[in-house]
């Protein structure tokens, strides 16, 4: 039984790895549950044992992506480095990753109800974690006490949302996106030794 969970449990790793890739590639709509399986050379019958449906396979996906972002931003957050410092090192990260993602991957996902329901619930996590490191940025002496977070909070999302819903992606690069969004919504809150510090690093960037 021990090897059967274990080999299962290395296949379920095996089509989540080739999955992510062909989605990101080619979009959801274009990869089928018989792509995936020729992929990996396993009969559609083996995928299906795994993973019932392509939106559980899609959920687990980005379930299994963000883990691996929250492992990857745990190393950001060592002793010397301030939040603009992770900010910086959290740009570069993600303006990296969307690089290889296909557009099609974000349009695609809204068709699937379930998977909404799971990005909303990973939204109002994200809204609590920006609070907190908000206050720490605070306390660190880089953002500005007297500005109201939530509202800020909430016309970030508006942006965000105005950015996808208008593809503009397809028209500026994520580079520009996230440059311009750190200009806008961060150097804006910054204090003077906020703003200080947040050009040298934006300036190392050019």
């Amino acid at each position: 039984m021990y090897k059967g969970n274990a080999y299962r449990e290395e296949l379920k790793g095996k089509i989540l790895q080739a999955a992510t890739e062909m989605f990101y590639r080619l979009g959801i709509r274009q990869v089928t549950m018989d792509d995936i399986a020729n992929g990996l050379k396993i009969s559609k019958r083996t995928l299906y044992e795994i993973y019932e449906n392509k939106e559980k396979l899609l959920s687990d996906v980005l379930l299994t992506n963000d883990e691996q972002n929250s492992r990857t931003l745990e190393t950001f957050d060592v002793p010397g480095k301030n939040v603009l410092d992770i900010i910086i090192e959290l740009y570069l990260f993600k303006t990296e990753k969307l690089s290889h993602v296909n557009p099609l991957f974000f349009e695609e996902l809204h068709k699937y109800p379930k998977l909404i329901e799971f990005m909303r619930r990973r939204h109002d996590r994200q809204r609590k974690a920006f609070l907190d490191f908000i206050g720490r940025g605070i306390s660190e002496g880089y953002f500005l006490p007297n500005v109201n977070y939530e509202l800020l909070q909430i016309m970030g999302d508006a942006t965000g949302e105005y950015v996808m819903n208008n593809f503009l992606y397809k028209k500026y690069d994520f580079r520009d996106i996230f440059h311009t969004s750190v200009l806008l919504f961060i150097r804006g809150i910054c204090t003077p030794k906020g703003v200080q510090r947040l050009d040298e690093l934006m300036e190392k960037l050019r």
